[in-house]
């Protein structure tokens, strides 16, 4: 018999969580039955794996954890009765979500009610997988009402583990009942692990595990340099991501002397602010901005590229990348890193070997090593052999998706 697997998703389907995505096909195709419940379920067109999510059935048989509420109070109560008398053996478990003081604003407004009878339907399944620590606390409260039986899984992915000073000993009670009830945890990072330390996860239910690539979507593909270095940044256009220090090192270089074309690739609140900018340092012809597409635009724009600039840095809030896995796509298809030494990145790096690595925020520096690939060409295809061999061997995904099939056994 097949076990159940129930995936916890914030928002389905997402154009920048398609290593979920990739998980879950690869546990179908290893003979685990799959089911997606999110808090928001989109159009599928909204994914960059669009294809997949439908030929699969993933799409098709997703469900919101989230139904829609009445507004009016006496609809409402009328609703969780009719509820209630359809799921009459789980009266415990109802009231169990009454628990104002446990569980605050959603014991008060019956959104705990509502979403135990969708956790109801599938409380005989085997694991239930939370992605992002909130899901993990969802799981944790459903667990402690007994409206699911079977083991968790809590994923934490990058944001989820921040804390500051001020709010640690909010986070440390947020996700108390989530590191408890969770039979394991996994993060991608050392930098996330640390994080998460600082939170108080036990540490032997911890396995750090990165986020894989498709290696046979995301090809080795051999560069050939001329007389222009075409470089690529992919990311939400967000300060976290710096593309804005990106441009900066396009200055320098281009006040240097050097024929360069920069390609940025994404969609975000940033966006406007680094079209002025690149309109200010008067680099339109050098400076080209994209919006985000699907994995096979990512592709096709990594192709067209020698180099991948790595611009994140912590951001106002003191974040920092968790992983960078289009770094490790980048490499994967045959591309050298210059990165900044921030959060997680470096981890994705081999320094020296497959890129290099800066000091966070250096863009004299960050030009620098820019300006090796341009003066020895030849080390565009050293060192993109080497990302190559380098990804193969420690961010494959049906390797990494074994790491956690296992902990599903």
């Amino acid at each position: 018999m097949k076990l159940k697997v129930i995936h916890i998703l914030d928002v389905f389907p997402s154009k920048s969580e398609t290593f979920v995505i990739n998980l879950i096909l690869e546990s179908i195709e290893k003979g685990y039955s799959a089911q997606i419940l999110a808090n928001r379920i989109l159009n599928s067109k909204d994914s960059s794996q669009e294809s997949l999510l439908l030929e699969s059935g993933l799409y098709k048989n997703a469900e919101t954890f989230n139904p829609n509420i009445p507004q009016n109070k006496l609809k409402r109560i009328l609703l969780a009765i009719k509820v209630l008398l359809y799921n009459i053996r789980y009266m415990p478990v109802f009231f169990k979500t009454l628990n104002t003081k446990r569980y605050g604003l959603k014991a008060k407004t019956l959104k705990m009610w509502f979403q135990a009878s969708i956790f109801l339907k599938y409380r005989e399944a085997d694991i239930f997988h939370a992605h992002f620590g909130k899901n993990g606390k969802l799981l944790s409260e459903m667990k402690d009402i007994g409206a699911i039986k079977g083991d968790i899984i809590t994923s934490f992915y990058g944001y989820d583990t921040f804390s500051t000073d001020n709010d640690r000993t909010y986070f440390k009670n947020y996700y108390r009942s989530t590191f408890v009830t969770s039979n394991n945890i996994v993060t991608s990072s050392s930098y996330l692990f640390n994080n998460l330390i600082c939170l108080g996860v036990p540490e032997h239910k911890v396995l750090i595990n990165p986020v894989g690539v498709n290696i046979d979507l995301f090809r080795y593909r051999n560069r050939v340099y001329s007389n222009r270095l075409h470089i690529i940044t992919i990311g939400r256009l967000i300060r976290l991501k710096g593309q804005h220090l990106g441009i900066d090192v396009i200055k320098i270089l281009k006040d240097r002397g050097y024929n360069v074309q920069y390609t940025i690739m994404g969609d975000g609140d940033e966006y406007h602010a680094l079209i002025d900018k690149i309109e200010k340092l008067e680099l339109k012809e050098e400076i080209t901005i994209l919006k985000g597409g699907s994995q096979e635009k990512v592709l096709e724009e990594l192709y067209k590229n020698h180099l991948f600039l790595m611009t994140s840095v912590k951001d106002d809030l003191g974040r920092e990348e968790g992983q960078g896995l289009v770094v490790a796509e980048a490499q994967s298809t045959g591309i050298p890193i210059v990165c900044f030494n921030s959060g997680g990145v470096p981890e994705t790096v081999l320094k020296n070997k497959t890129g290099f690595v800066i000091e966070e925020g250096n863009i004299n520096e960050m030009a620098n090593a820019v300006e090796k690939f341009i003066l020895t060409p030849d080390l565009i295809v050293s060192m993109g052999k080497d990302a190559r061999c380098f990804v193969e061997e420690n961010f494959n995904n049906k390797i990494q998706s074994q790491n956690i099939l296992r902990l599903y056994k």
